[in-house]
């Protein structure tokens, strides 16, 4: 099949589209880049023009769903018809929505075998990102007495990184049946929605979280 010329941009962002759907569906170590050059019609050669391993593409993929989440997030913030206990119970089901979805990626990152990949993520400050978008919505809603919390960054950091640590644990591997897993997820999600109220002050809404 004849190679269509396409603008250097376009062609990497194909190339992450590609590997990223490859990563999710046959999953990262089954994934060769050779695979994904096949079903972009690209030689192994041209890749290495783009990214100097697969580990870099992943690294490049992950940023893109970061800038994406980190969209999303920053649209919900500005809405001007939103209660900002709304917005944040918005904006965290955004962050797990997102988490959920590339949860064998995660996984596979935080695998001990992958430290130099581990390290190369940091960089991202994913979760710092996040917070501070988070903490701008706590802010606005101290100053009309929404929340009462002492310190809006650091508290956004934490909850953030409380979901992030219940949304990454390998439930399914921890429980013997199916329904002792559902009972488990069922018992975290009205605790961490239980928390959100207290660690934010708000008494007057209930959070509900889609995990």
């Amino acid at each position: 099949m004849k190679r269509i010329a396409k603008d250097p941009e376009e062609r990497r962002k194909e190339l992450i589209d590609t590997a990223e759907k490859l990563f999710l569906t046959n999953g990262y170590d089954q994934t060769a880049v050779s695979d994904i050059v096949k079903e972009v019609n690209l030689s192994q050669g041209a890749f290495y023009y783009y990214f100097e391993s697969k580990e870099d593409i992943l690294v490049a993929m992950l940023e893109k769903n970061i800038a994406v989440m980190e969209s999303a997030l920053r649209q919900t913030a500005d809405r001007t018809d939103l209660d900002e206990a709304v917005k944040l119970n918005a904006m965290f089901n955004q962050f797990i929505s997102v988490t959920i979805s590339g949860k064998k990626i995660h996984n596979y990152i935080h695998q001990k075998m992958n430290a130099t990949l581990h390290k190369k993520l940091i960089k991202i400050r994913i979760p710092a990102r996040i917070a501070q978008i988070m903490a701008e919505v706590i802010s606005k809603g101290m100053e009309k007495g929404r929340f009462n919390v002492a310190r809006p960054l650091e508290t956004s950091y934490l909850l953030i990184m409380l979901l992030a640590f219940n949304l990454f644990e390998p439930i399914d591997e921890l429980k013997d049946t199916e329904q002792a897993g559902k009972q488990y997820r069922e018992n975290i999600r009205i605790a961490l929605e239980d928390l959100l109220g207290r660690a934010l002050g708000v008494s007057d809404y209930r959070f509900f979280l889609q995990i």
